[in-house]
């Protein structure tokens, strides 16, 4: 049924140019076909390509008191998709992400995989409800040690699995980035 509806949307799109101005209606395989008269009482046609909108979000890195903050989020945003946070005089290193789950709720332990290329990081999480959009954050901490950065240094994408799903961060155009964290990290332990 909701085929013949959409074939008959189709025909009577494209017979309605015809019946209008005497005109040959325009296909595109790349998108639909706007059609409009010039001056000169001609039909003109412009086909529109259907494009996903660019992704803004960036990666940066914040020193604060005694600690470093990776982040990747939109630039200036109050809270990052994803944060890894060095302390290195506690030995310690944060990963926190915003996560928008039905399975997971505030309070519950959660098992977070990250890998990028053929490194692999496995950590016990813990979530709690953020503070923008009543998204939840998922935490986890590890002990600060130079084959934690492995993550960072392999593949061309973070990719994140939590409670069913998966989230990709791009590492283009961060390299530099990821480099100078891992060396504020470990120098001043």
């Amino acid at each position: 049924m909701r085929i013949a509806l959409a074939a008959l949307c189709a025909l009577a799109l494209v017979a309605l140019p015809l019946a209008a101005g005497g005109a040959k209606a325009n296909t595109s395989k790349t998108g639909t076909t706007k059609t409009g008269t010039t001056k000169t009482g001609t039909t003109k046609s412009t086909a529109s390509k259907t494009q996903a909108p660019a992704d803004t979000r960036v990666w940066s890195l914040v020193r604060g008191d005694g600690t470093y903050v990776l982040r990747f989020g939109q630039p200036r945003a109050t809270d990052p998709v994803f944060a890894a946070t060095c302390q290195p005089s506690a030995q310690l290193l944060q990963i926190a992400l915003e996560v928008n789950s039905t399975k997971i709720r505030s309070g519950d332990g959660v098992a977070l995989s990250l890998s990028s290329g053929k490194r692999h990081l496995e950590l016990a999480a813990s979530a709690f409800l953020g503070s923008s959009d009543g998204l939840l954050v998922v935490e986890a901490a590890v002990t600060l040690e130079p084959r934690v950065f492995d993550i960072f240094r392999d593949g061309d994408t973070l990719t994140i699995r939590l409670a069913g799903q998966t989230q990709t961060l791009p590492f283009a155009g961060a390299r530099a980035r990821l480099q100078d964290f891992e060396r504020a990290c470990l120098a001043s332990r």
